[in-house]
């Protein structure tokens, strides 16, 4: 019943990229597995993957060749102005605006490159673990790395056009923070503790639980949304600490309440976030990943999700990390998927007409133009 291919799209999690065109292989069919298999025969199991073969198909159709990677490869690298490609791929599927984490890749793509290649609005999330990593290297004593972390989160925001703050604590050390960690004294022992140990990770932790418990609190004085990766990632991520209602002790104290919380990807802990975002005031959830990349699990993550949580509390993403295709495969996915999944709410009357396209709107775009101000 629903058609929702019109309705504008905001992508809530990306990351900056620079068009390097690969004649073995084109980078944004590629899924964020990496899917390193090894060996002579590692690309062409990747290339078994469900999202491999669709977005295949699919930039095909869009670019009018053969749908194989070889042409598809060569259709892409045959295009003249990139600007301009960007503008018509993105007005395809009416995506006017990207919420970009610049912590990836690493050094950080030049923001001026990135906003010339890709037209449109572009709206920077600072990162945490990048001035963490550097102080640590450079073993500064505990009052000069928080007067230089407090500076860079205020700077960021009230100086170079941050709009939201990112952790990825998750791949570190894990979501189980301990609130204890939030004090003065808790942070001096925490930094103490991971210099003395620089090459164990482990030893960092309460040292990266006080940053974050700091960062909660400043990003609600800021006025400023704070994103904290969840879920499935890279293959070093502390895949048993991802959960995010490891979060939920910490979210629900009254000193954070005034910060939004936005909890990235979620997948495959799609449900636990849909329940946090209904019980918890300041969260919200971000699909990223999981749409597009579980391709086969995408009308579940959307029914999921809304199984609790507000609509107005979902954010459409796709954590495109190596071209505008990425994005523009999400929207058309997430669309779709969309279009079924509340469709058969709608025969089942769990939503009217009007309200079907309502959550729809929000979801795609909606929320994000209230939580950044687009």
């Amino acid at each position: 019943m629903f058609d929702f291919s019109r309705l504008p799209v905001i992508d809530n999690h990306t990351h900056p990229y620079l068009f390097e065109p690969d004649p073995e292989r084109y980078r944004p069919l590629d899924s964020f597995v990496g899917a390193e298999f090894g060996g002579a025969d590692g690309g062409a199991v990747r290339d078994t993957m469900l999202y491999q073969r669709w977005a295949t198909r699919e930039l095909a159709a869009y670019l009018g060749c053969e749908p194989t990677i070889g042409a598809v490869a060569a259709a892409r690298a045959a295009v003249g102005d990139e600007g301009a490609y960007v503008a018509r791929l993105f007005a395809s599927e009416g995506i006017e605006a990207l919420v970009v984490d610049t912590g990836y890749p690493q050094p950080p793509v030049e923001m001026a490159e990135f906003r010339r290649r890709v037209p449109t609005t572009i709206l920077p999330v600072y990162r945490i673990e990048p001035p963490i990593k550097a102080m640590l290297d450079e073993r500064v004593d505990y009052d000069a790395f928080v007067r230089r972390f407090d500076e860079g989160l205020r700077r960021a925001i009230t100086e170079e056009g941050f709009v939201a703050v990112k952790s990825i604590v998750a791949y570190r050390t894990g979501l189980d923070i301990d609130p204890g960690q939030a004090s003065e004294e808790a942070g001096r022992r925490g930094l103490a503790a991971a210099l003395a140990e620089p090459e164990r990770m482990a030893a960092s932790k309460p040292l990266r639980d006080h940053l974050l418990l700091r960062t909660l609190r400043r990003c609600g004085e800021l006025g400023v949304s704070f994103h904290v990766h969840t879920g499935v990632g890279d293959k070093d991520i502390v895949l048993a600490k991802c959960n995010p209602a490891l979060l939920n002790e910490t979210l629900r104290r009254p000193e954070y309440a005034a910060t939004k919380v936005v909890l990235i990807h979620c997948y495959p802990y799609v449900a636990e976030a849909s329940w946090m975002a209904a019980a918890l005031p300041n969260v919200w959830i971000d699909l990223s990943e999981g749409v597009p990349f579980a391709l086969a699990a995408t009308d579940r993550i959307f029914e999921t999700a809304l199984d609790l949580a507000p609509p107005g509390r979902i954010l459409f993403g796709t954590d495109a990390f190596s071209g505008p295709e990425q994005t523009w495969l999400g929207a058309r996915l997430a669309k779709q998927a969309l279009a079924r999944v509340l469709s058969g709410f709608w025969e089942r009357g769990y939503v009217t007409e009007g309200e079907g396209y309502e959550i729809a709107a929000a979801i795609l775009s909606g929320n994000a133009r209230q939580m950044y101000g687009v």
